[in-house]
């Protein structure tokens, strides 16, 4: 059902819906800039990287064991993070609650299949809030081996002081509460945090398309299809030109190209 125009319905529940449906088209481009990002291109590496993934190498001659992280790219999770943060912030207007409430709304009158799957994703976005106490994965401490190890920090924790302290802004990393975690180890919980982002926001996107096509939610299609990232190059047909001395006022340019002659006694006025 479209939204009526009708202003008393505007009060009443249509403007409820009409609500719901400027968050979901939002939160669908927005989505979709996600989707479409290289990291998200290889969906076993993103998986692997939101489920933490690491390699242990024991080599029996030296006793010596390694554990390694295969990480993105820096600049790489810079930009992914990038279009992932506006899900984790509660005022914007995409924040993962104010979406899965929307395709809430939706679902009202679905099969219990589909409000299972939206149950879920709301339950996999809940741990990612900088709020919420549970962790994504894993807590680490860590230290010399002469001297005793520092307290428990929670990977989200030292994510978002990756997110805020050396991404974003120039916030204090608390390195008192963070116990000797340096960069890297902010960087390894960066990309357990935002590449699950990325997996719930892709898997949020893929619910709502399963809405539209069984006719719950009657977007436009325009919203599903147009292009959501910029071409590298951008090519211009150029129709008119005028070249001028500098300083050249901008009526005389506009009039030059409207193929206008200026009277030359016009600036004496």
């Amino acid at each position: 059902m479209e939204p009526s125009g009708d202003a008393t319905a505007v009060g009443g529940t249509d403007a409820v819906e009409i609500r719901h449906r400027a968050v979901l088209r939002k939160f669908i481009v927005r989505a979709r800039r996600v989707e479409e990002h290289p990291l998200a291109a290889d969906k076993e590496r993103l998986m692997a990287w939101a489920r933490g993934t690491f390699t242990l190498k024991f080599e029996p001659q030296s006793g010596k064991a390694t554990m390694t992280w295969d990480l993105p790219e820096e600049e790489a999770l810079d930009s992914l993070a990038a279009r992932c943060r506006p899900f984790l912030l509660q005022g914007d207007p995409v924040y993962h609650s104010k979406v899965t409430s929307a395709l809430g709304y939706f679902l009202r009158s679905a099969p219990e299949e589909l409000k299972g799957q939206l149950q879920e994703i709301r339950a996999g976005w809940r741990p990612l809030d900088p709020g919420d106490r549970k962790t994504i994965g894993y807590e680490s401490r860590t230290g010399s081996v002469t001297e005793s190890l520092g307290g428990l920090v929670a990977d989200k924790q030292l994510a978002y002081a990756w997110l805020y302290g050396d991404l974003v802004h120039a916030d204090d990393n608390g390195d008192e509460r963070l116990h000797g975690h340096d960069i890297d180890a902010r960087f390894q919980a960066g990309t357990l945090l935002i590449t699950n982002v990325a997996v719930k926001t892709i898997m949020t996107l893929n619910l709502a398309r399963s809405a539209q096509s069984q006719n719950y939610l009657t977007l436009e299609s325009g919203v599903y299809t147009e292009r959501v990232t910029a071409r590298p190059e951008r090519d211009l047909e150029v129709v008119k030109f005028a070249t001028a001395p500098v300083g050249t006022p901008i009526a005389d340019i506009e009039a030059a190209l409207d193929g206008i002659v200026p009277d030359p006694d016009s600036s004496k006025d």
